[in-house]
């Protein structure tokens, strides 16, 4: 019993690198802090019963980032909220059966179709009865979602959920962000902090996909403030 439970942690430390994560699986290696998140993400992976994730917060706040890393995993579906249909889904589900389904803005999902999420993040069972024919299956899926708030949400389908409210980013964050998403694509640091200082005090945005956006164009620190500057004639 002591041999049999020794290789069952061993082979659950080692499943992160297993290939049913995908090649590209990094473990959230691309994101700054958050470790406690991460961590909580790993453990659900690594779990042998779905346990579902949804992170809630404003935007910009890297909710979207941990979704852009669970697209790499292995079998994995993303979907927009308010993109999504009942049908499209429940067809998508039937016939490519995805381990992870990675759904963003889920509060913008209308309600009807909201309710095809129920019974697969409670019991693992997809029924649809359409032109009188009925159609069941059974899956093994995990559901991470992000959501800018939970008003709009079913009652029943956020109790299935494991929920994280995140906070808007601090200057500190937001610099240390940009210089590694930026920097890994070759900018230099003093580029990189430019971009960041800019667009958190001149175009007063907390996305760091304006940073990334700004951080291609420019080449020096004096681009940057150009391009900047350009932006905030046409708003």
């Amino acid at each position: 019993m002591e041999n049999e439970l020794r290789l069952k942690v061993e082979q659950r430390k080692v499943l992160i690198n297993d290939e049913s994560y995908g090649p590209k699986w990094n473990g959230f290696s691309s994101i700054i802090g958050y470790d406690d998140v991460k961590k909580l993400f790993n453990l659900s992976l690594e779990s042998d019963n779905p346990v579902h994730i949804l992170l809630v917060g404003p935007p910009a706040s890297a909710k979207t980032l941990f979704m852009l890393e669970c697209i790499k995993l292995h079998r994995s579906y993303f979907t927009l909220g308010s993109h999504s249909t009942k049908s499209g889904m429940i067809d998508y589900l039937f016939q490519n059966r995805p381990k992870y389904l990675i759904i963003d803005e889920i509060e913008h999902m209308p309600i009807k179709d909201q309710t095809a999420l129920l019974s697969l993040m409670e019991t693992g069972i997809i029924s649809e009865t359409k032109h009188k024919k009925t159609r069941n299956t059974q899956l093994k899926t995990w559901v991470f979602a992000t959501s800018n708030g939970i008003e709009h949400m079913l009652t029943p389908l956020l109790s299935r959920f494991l929920v994280l409210h995140f906070k808007p980013y601090k200057f500190e964050n937001f610099q240390e962000i940009t210089a590694h998403m930026l920097e890994r694509e070759g900018i230099t640091h003093e580029v990189s902090n430019e971009v960041a200082q800019a667009v958190w005090s001149k175009l007063k945005s907390r996305d760091i996909r304006d940073c990334i956006k700004i951080g291609h164009l420019a080449k020096t620190k004096e681009d940057v403030n150009w391009i900047v500057s350009t932006i905030r004639n046409y708003r």
